[in-house]
């Protein structure tokens, strides 16, 4: 009996063993930042005015600036970073896939999301899709949207609304960029896209004079980091150092940097923050 029962044992013990070290390696995320030395961040860099090159060829944003406050605050340096550039279809895929440590990159709550990692502190709140058309449209529902095709995003949270309840023909590109010269070059009779991004392009010069906000947005999107499953000590500092940034000004400035409006969702986070870190 004890022959037959070895083997088994064994193996069992091994993979106890196994399960114990994944367990671990997942716990211990913010040791090996830091030993790394470095935050790696999935960031956007085509999507004005939260993460995109400026005219200098610089990396800029109003997250792009989060992402480096955050990794001043863990690491005592915001160059200690690496921003890999994401976009929304993959950043989730390169989170799970070990590439990249967190997520900033205008990441909307949802329940689906939620099953496959964990949000930091929610610190924007953004308004939901949009719909950028040209000035004659005449668009006065998102029912009007049946049957037309729409220009969008892969991996966008609205994408499935718009196929099965409006009966969109979707268009989808990887890239902001994409998705607007699809447009320009009448591939699609309108822009389906996040509100902050549509409402900045059709203030542009060469666009303002031909295209509007057709209609408005569905609703208001939380709008947080996303971090791996099971890192319980790597999402409560990433939460902490959020939580410094807003208290410091940094989310309530970046709106008026810019160009977003002052928004009563960040002026409280801002407030409620001060408070958190008066406490501690």
């Amino acid at each position: 009996m004890k022959q037959r029962f070895a083997k088994p044992f064994a193996f069992l013990s091994l993979l106890a063993a196994g399960v114990a070290f994944c367990a671990q390696a997942q716990a211990d995320q913010l040791d090996r930042v830091k030993e790394r030395g470095k935050l790696i961040v999935g960031i956007r860099n085509d999507y004005v005015p939260f993460g995109y090159l400026d005219s200098a060829g610089q990396l800029t944003g109003f997250e792009v600036d989060l992402a480096r406050s955050v990794a001043k605050d863990l690491l005592g340096s915001e160059t200690a970073i690496e921003m890999v550039p994401v976009v929304a279809s993959n950043r989730i895929e390169l989170l799970n896939a070990g590439r990249i440590d967190v997520i900033f990159a205008t990441l909307g709550k949802t329940a689906e999301r939620e099953k496959v990692l964990d949000y930091t502190e929610a610190y924007y709140s953004m308004a939901g899709m949009v719909l950028m058309a040209p000035k004659d449209a005449t668009y006065t529902s998102w029912d009007d949207i049946r049957g037309r095709k729409i220009c969008g995003s892969q991996g966008n949270l609205y994408n499935r609304m718009l196929i099965e309840k409006y009966g969109a023909q979707l268009v989808l590109f990887t890239g902001t960029a994409e998705i607007y010269k699809a447009f320009q070059d009448n591939r699609c009779d309108a822009v389906a896209y996040d509100g902050p991004n549509v409402n900045m392009k059709v203030n542009e010069e060469g666009w303002k004079d031909k295209y509007k906000v057709a209609l408005g947005a569905f609703e208001y999107v939380p709008i947080g980091g996303g971090v791996r499953k099971n890192e319980p000590a790597f999402l409560a500092a990433v939460n902490k150092a959020i939580i410094r940034a807003e208290a410091a000004g940094l989310m309530t400035g970046g709106e008026v940097k810019y160009n977003l409006g002052v928004s009563d969702y960040v002026t409280k986070r801002a407030e409620e923050a001060k408070v958190k870190v008066a406490a501690k």
